[in-house]
């Protein structure tokens, strides 16, 4: 027989237990304890210098402060010190024009614009029936003041929120082409960009998507019903130097192009994953070929990459940015608001992610010249090397028609 166990014995091994449960529970509360006094203990620290900083330069700095620059330049400045490449501030006029733009539809002045190397704003596109376009503005000119404000580095964002606004409101720009200034007033006014245009080479659908907003998936399906209507034999899809944009309209348009399915999912900084995009089974079925380069990123690596991940298309072009992972935008108690990535994409049949890496292209094709894309009406292909690679491309992988497909499946040998 087994020896039994007293009761004396059970309960002395129940305080056993529980102590040493006790003991464990301890040990770990004791570690998160010191954790957050950690962290308390560098936050006190990091404001502290922050205090004395301050200090002096109120004491000893006696020109006037502009105090929501300052901050501004704090907030900024903080999330530039943290470990995420996409974190940023926008102060309330920033984050107010980020939003318009974001919308489908805009009240302003109806350009598209970079910052040079001066900190002006270069006019890269001009939108048809803008009120930019009637005052005369052109792609090439540099607005050099918006305003009372003068264009630099430093004021461009402010600048560039004031030709936001709302509709019927005016702006003042100081436009500069070949060395020579023009003021102009020029009256805000509600506009939907066009974003999506086509040309065709033979029976080849050229389709050019500039940016990825709220509109552009109905100007999208538009083009391709048109295409498809009038029995182009392929669709060539164009999202070179297209970065950032609406990766909802990305996924948008992937669905009236893909079978059923899901397309994305993200996996969260928690380690937690959710699929945020699927297809329905419609789906367009002729050859699909899409063109990359260094340039795109984000929702236009999605579109290239979701086509190929559902076998729909091939990629040319050149290898892309890497910009795949959910950025989400907090809106401060003042308007304001800051971006921070909370996770990272990946393409649900493929299991694959494209940031920091890109997107590689099936037929990789250098560019030897500057790719000017705001008149496709001057495409090429004797210059643009990737068109005719994709044309190229195209041409090898056309679909067979219905009525080929029944020739082939038709035999007169007895």
């Amino acid at each position: 027989m087994g020896k039994k166990i007293t009761l004396g014995t059970s309960l002395t091994l129940i305080i056993i237990a529980i102590a040493i449960t006790f003991s464990l529970t301890m040990v770990i509360s004791l570690r998160n304890f010191n954790e957050k006094v950690s962290s308390i203990t560098e936050r006190e620290n990091m404001y502290a210098k922050f205090t004395e900083i301050d200090d002096y330069v109120r004491q000893n700095y006696k020109s006037h402060i502009n105090e929501t620059r300052l901050m501004d330049a704090v907030a900024s400045g903080y999330l530039s010190g943290i470990d995420d490449p996409y974190a940023l501030y926008m102060n309330a006029e920033t984050y107010a024009a980020y939003v318009a733009a974001s919308s489908q539809t805009v009240a302003g002045v109806g350009v598209l614009a970079s910052m040079d190397s001066d900190g002006y704003m270069l006019v890269n596109k001009v939108y048809d029936s803008s009120t930019a376009e009637s005052a005369g503005i052109l792609p090439g000119d540099l607005i050099i003041k918006v305003d009372d404000i003068n264009l630099s580095a430093d004021t461009y964002s402010q600048a560039e929120a004031l030709l936001i606004g709302d509709a019927g409101t005016k702006v003042t720009l100081t436009v500069r082409r070949d060395n020579e200034d023009t003021e102009m007033e020029i009256t805000r006014r509600v506009l939907t960009p066009t974003t999506v245009y086509t040309r065709t080479f033979g029976n080849y659908h050229y389709i050019r998507i500039d940016s990825f907003t709220e509109s552009t998936p109905d100007q999208f399906a538009k083009i391709v019903d048109s295409a498809v209507s009038s029995g182009a034999e392929a669709l060539i899809f164009d999202v070179r130097s297209v970065s950032g944009g609406l990766v909802s309209s990305a996924a948008t348009m992937l669905d009236k192009l893909v079978g059923s399915g899901d397309m994305l999912y993200v996996e969260y900084n928690d380690g937690t994953s959710e699929v945020l995009y699927s297809s329905n089974s419609r789906e367009v079925n002729i050859t699909m070929t899409v063109l990359v380069n260094e340039g795109t990123a984000g929702a236009g690596e999605f579109f290239a990459a979701g086509l190929r991940d559902f076998g729909k298309a091939k990629i040319v072009g050149s290898q892309t940015a890497g910009v795949g992972s959910l950025q989400k935008i907090f809106k401060l108690d003042d308007g304001s608001a800051i971006q921070l990535t909370i996770g990272k994409y990946y393409l649900s049949n493929s299991q694959s992610a494209w940031e920091q890496t890109g997107v590689t292209p099936d037929h990789a094709v250098s560019l030897d010249y500057a790719l000017d894309l705001t008149d496709i009406s001057l495409l090429d292909t004797n210059l643009d090397t990737q068109l005719a690679k994709a044309i190229e491309v195209t041409s090898s992988s056309i679909l067979p028609t219905d009525s080929e497909d029944s020739a082939e499946g038709t035999s007169d040998e007895g």
